[in-house]
């Protein structure tokens, strides 16, 4: 998210120049780096933002990238590093894996996408982006062309109109299952590959308490690119100081906390006030809301008192709740403890266990992340 946002960011600053190209992995098979939807943005004089590798594909996408700037026409690269004959003859990758990477210059099409996103993004909404991958065959369908579906939000230039109906329902479908997918239409003697991609709101971490370790849980998390909000229910004006990073201040009583923040399926919050009674008056609001992850910095036998406390009056935990808060790492000081609790919000919005990578044996990139659906 941090990435997507510095792109944007960028184009906002070079978007009256044509000598820009963004470069998105749209297609994947086998061990890759990156999952698709991941950007680049590539200028013509040597800068660039994102990735859409570990580093191995970017050399070369950057020297195509300057082909497209150049000829204003978009463009899709296969890298293929399956074959062991690659550590020789390729780019000596070794990867075993397929990517598919589309390269488009920045024209009007493309700042139409930029700008949807951002509004996704900063107005907290979701959004699906259709976008021509692969075109086989005579047609006026071309790679690059995009269907943009928001909440309130169409903005089409399919050409066909045939195809612009089989996009719509399928990017309907994404949108509702919160799915990317990869669709392929065969329409007379053409067949059409479509990514689509769907666009989640950041994450939004409220984090109740203002201590000194908050600060690197804050900072972890913006690097991330959450929006994060610190609730202090003190009103002091040293919190505003040590938490510029942060979104939002909020210097509210337990019993306004609610009026004042949003929670949504993309809300996630850690109670770490270090007060007993401030920590209890938190929970018996926050307990019953529809947080996915609620986090409590403290040893169990403390949360356990709370929790004993709040179920006396009828308030009752349930699964979404982490506490003691973070994963196991052997963390003592508070960035190693910001950096656990960070891994585990990861782990839960991601439904992975948490556990090491060498004891996994699907891939990386779960198949559930992206469906294909020939």
């Amino acid at each position: 998210m941090k990435e997507l946002k510095n792109i944007i960011s960028a184009i906002e600053k070079l978007k009256n120049t044509n000598e820009i190209a963004i470069a998105t992995l749209v297609k994947v098979s086998g061990s890759t780096y990156r999952s698709p939807g991941a950007r680049m943005l590539i200028s013509a004089d040597g800068n660039s933002i994102g990735s859409i590798s570990g580093g191995c594909l970017e050399s070369d996408v950057f020297e195509k990238a300057q082909t497209v700037i150049k000829s204003e026409n978009p463009r899709l690269i296969k890298y293929d590093t399956t074959s062991e004959e690659d550590m020789i003859w390729g780019l000596g990758l070794g990867c075993q894996g397929i990517a598919y990477v589309l390269i488009e210059p920045l024209q009007e099409n493309k700042l139409q996408e930029i700008t949807f996103i951002e509004k996704c993004l900063s107005n907290r909404t979701y959004g699906a982006i259709a976008t021509v991958i692969i075109v086989e065959g005579e047609t006026t369908t071309q790679i690059g062309q995009r269907l943009l579906l928001g909440e309130d939000t169409i903005i089409n230039n399919l050409t066909d109109d045939n195809l612009l109906t089989e996009v719509l329902s399928d990017t309907k479908a994404a949108l509702q299952n919160n799915q990317c997918i990869l669709k392929e239409y065969n329409l007379a003697s053409v067949k059409i590959e479509v990514f689509i991609e769907v666009i989640q709101p950041p994450l939004s971490l409220i984090v109740f308490g203002a201590g000194y370790d908050v600060i690197p849980l804050v900072n972890f998390s913006k690097q991330l690119g959450w929006d994060v909000t610190v609730v202090d229910n003190r009103q002091r004006e040293a919190t505003k100081k040590r938490f510029e990073q942060a979104d939002k201040i909020l210097l509210s009583p337990p019993e306004e906390i609610l009026e004042n923040i949003e929670i949504t399926e993309r809300t996630v919050a850690v109670v770490m006030s270090h007060n007993y009674l401030d920590d209890l008056e938190m929970l018996k609001l926050l307990v019953p809301s529809n947080l996915i992850y609620l986090g409590i910095l403290g040893p169990k036998k403390r949360t356990n008192r709370i929790l004993k406390e709040l179920q006396e009056e009828g308030i009752t935990a349930n699964a979404n709740m982490y506490s003691p808060v973070g994963l196991d790492i052997g963390a003592d000081n508070a960035e190693e403890i910001a950096l656990s609790i960070v891994a585990e919000i990861q782990a839960v919005i991601s439904h992975r266990d948490a556990g090491f990578l060498k004891n996994r044996n699907a891939p990386i990139h779960a198949k559930e992340e992206l469906a294909t659906d020939n």
